[in-house]
């Protein structure tokens, strides 16, 4: 066994509970009486739920799931084995932190031993892992057919989960359009309002955000706690990935951000924290911070989780906080599932995948328990249309208000390069913006760190 992985048996996973819900919504899971051995599973026609005769698959079995965040693996291994009680999920964690996942995932791929049936790629390494030789099995192929998804699934999902090949290997449970999510007292008490489209329009230019940034700062209020709040927006606003044809390309909304993050620095308009840092989740608590980069697993794991006492803090259900839209429509982070190309287990493996993505009741499940965004177009246009459906923490409906958004999402956008890339950009605009480089020096630092980490991308 593996010892870059924290492996957890299934007898760990049954005991993990699902998360405290955030949405008031249905939590019953399927079938809860043992099944017989099934026949083998026919996955190249059937893409739905149910088997030939219209009745649930029975299916038994054990099938290893590689993850890096053990609260979503074990709450979907659980929803899993709930479905079909005759399934072992063996969950194995590996965090993501000094790139961990991604080594030990392509390590076992290159040894060939012990890979896992099924392993999950964040939004950063996805391109990676899709593109490692060896590694994901092509889902496009028959007799998996995964090309016939797209009038089930988010579009700009499956394209982030293509190879550079075209092939579909990877697909997502989660969409991830982003906004801004704001406190609702603070914009009562300095703008005079907390109606989500006044808001957005205080936020729609950068002229206005400047506006706003200096009628918040005249009352001792930062309009966002760091400058990576405005990247997260403005490199979904792009017109060009970081790389384009193997050149590193600096898009024009990157030089539109760092003016205008420069210029909230220089007045004191913003935090000056780095993203996950201890203070900047604290500062969720606080009365001198306005906004964050909102994508819609953030109302849980960027607002709760930074609160004092989590789920338990009446704010978190009090509507105290607001999401508004951003200058221009963003995606942030997400989770792809695809199945190992040498796995002996695809039949099992395939079916787990498509549980997690076009499975419309576990789909509706995950979101009303989790208040996670689906990928799944049946389930978003019904909760969109759901009026009962609000999210206590921002007292709206997060699917009626992310939906218009969602068809302006590229998957191009997104590289292999770019985790990496954004590490080196960050670091070299900090530097910047604390006054020890300036500009010219920010981009030197940030483009010979690229040549360093990517020999292969050529640099002007």
């Amino acid at each position: 066994m593996n010892k870059q992985y924290i492996k957890k048996g299934a007898a760990v996973v049954l005991s993990v509970l699902m998360t405290a819900s955030l949405l008031v919504g249905c939590r019953d899971s399927g079938g809860d009486t043992p099944t017989p051995t099934p026949t083998p599973a026919d996955t190249g026609t059937d893409v739905g739920n149910n088997g030939d005769n219209g009745e649930e698959k029975e299916l038994t079995g054990k099938l290893s799931f590689a993850h890096f965040n053990e609260h979503e693996a074990s709450e979907l291994a659980r929803a899993f084995m709930d479905r079909h009680p005759g399934v072992e999920v063996d969950v194995r964690i590996t965090v993501r932190d000094n790139d961990a996942y991604v080594t030990a995932i392509t390590s076992d791929i290159r040894s060939g031993a012990d890979v896992p049936d099924v392993f999950a790629a964040e939004a950063a390494d996805v391109k990676r892992l899709v593109n490692f030789e060896g590694g994901y099995e092509d889902l496009s192929a028959a007799p998996y057919n995964a090309e016939t998804f797209d009038s089930k699934l988010l579009p700009f999902t499956i394209d982030i989960g293509r190879s550079n090949d075209g092939k579909i290997r990877a697909l997502s449970h989660q969409g991830t359009p982003a906004a801004i999510g704001y406190k609702r007292t603070l914009a009562r008490e300095h703008l005079g309002t907390d109606d989500p489209k006044d808001i957005a329009e205080m936020f729609s230019t950068p002229e206005r955000m400047m506006q706003t940034a200096q009628t918040l700062g005249a009352a001792g209020v930062n309009i966002f706690p760091s400058w990576g709040e405005l990247m997260r927006m403005y490199l979904g606003a792009r017109s060009q990935p970081w790389v384009v044809d193997g050149k590193l390309v600096i898009d024009d909304k990157v030089n539109e951000m760092i003016d205008l993050v420069k210029e909230f620095r220089d007045n004191g308009y913003e935090g000056g924290m780095r993203a996950w840092t201890p203070q900047w989740s604290a500062a969720i608590n606080d009365e001198e911070n306005f906004a964050w980069a909102i994508p819609t697993w953030g109302l849980r794991w960027i607002i709760v989780s930074g609160m004092e006492d989590e789920e338990a803090n009446p704010m978190a259900t009090a509507g105290e906080w607001g999401l508004a839209e951003a200058p221009t429509p963003y995606s942030w982070g997400g989770t792809w599932f695809g199945m190992y190309s040498g796995s002996n287990n695809k039949e099992l493996a395939w079916e787990f995948i498509k549980f997690l993505t076009i499975d419309e009741e576990q789909a509706e499940k995950h979101a009303r328990a989790s208040g996670d965004f689906t990928s799944n177009l049946a389930v978003i246009e019904k909760l969109a249309n759901d009026d009962s459906f609000l999210h206590p923490l921002i007292n709206q409906n997060p699917y009626a208000f992310y939906l218009p958004m969602v068809d302006s999402f590229r998957g191009e956008l997104l590289t292999q390069y770019d985790g990496t890339i954004e590490d080196a950009f960050q670091n070299a605009m900090d530097s910047y913006l604390a006054g020890n480089l300036d500009r010219d020096g920010m981009f030197r630092q940030f483009k010979n760190q690229v040549k360093d980490d990517f020999p292969e991308i050529d640099v002007d």
